[in-house]
């Protein structure tokens, strides 16, 4: 086994977003291969496969069902060649990233695309 750590990032919890992320990180002891998980004997029982199986087959169909539904409505994926606000918040993320102002981005970002913000 092999102790491992992970970092994440919480940015709501509870169901309500919050003021500002939570950074948090912690450790566990992986696997290595199918000899250690035998030798723990921790094998899945045959009921969490089944379940395991299942949950992702209904995550699946679930999917599809809500594609289908969406494509009945006439809902479509937005992207950026079909979506100006994706294509302001894009620009507007960039303009933060290299420095300006969320103000200053917004404004820059409204003006070069010729675009109004939506609300």
């Amino acid at each position: 086994m092999k102790t491992m750590t992970f970092e994440a990032v919480a940015e709501s919890a509870y169901g309500k977003k919050l003021a500002s992320p939570i950074k948090y990180s912690g450790e566990y002891e992986a696997y290595l291969n199918m000899t250690e998980i035998m030798d723990k004997n921790d094998f899945p029982k045959d009921q969490e496969i089944v379940d395991f199986r299942n949950t992702q087959r209904k995550a699946n169909a679930r999917q599809k069902a809500l594609q289908t539904a969406l494509d009945a409505a006439g809902i479509i994926k937005p992207t950026l060649e079909n979506d100006e606000q994706m294509r302001l918040q894009n620009m507007f993320k960039i303009l933060v990233a290299a420095g300006k102002s969320e103000a200053e981005a917004k404004a820059i970002a409204a003006a070069t695309l010729g675009v109004e913000w939506a609300e």
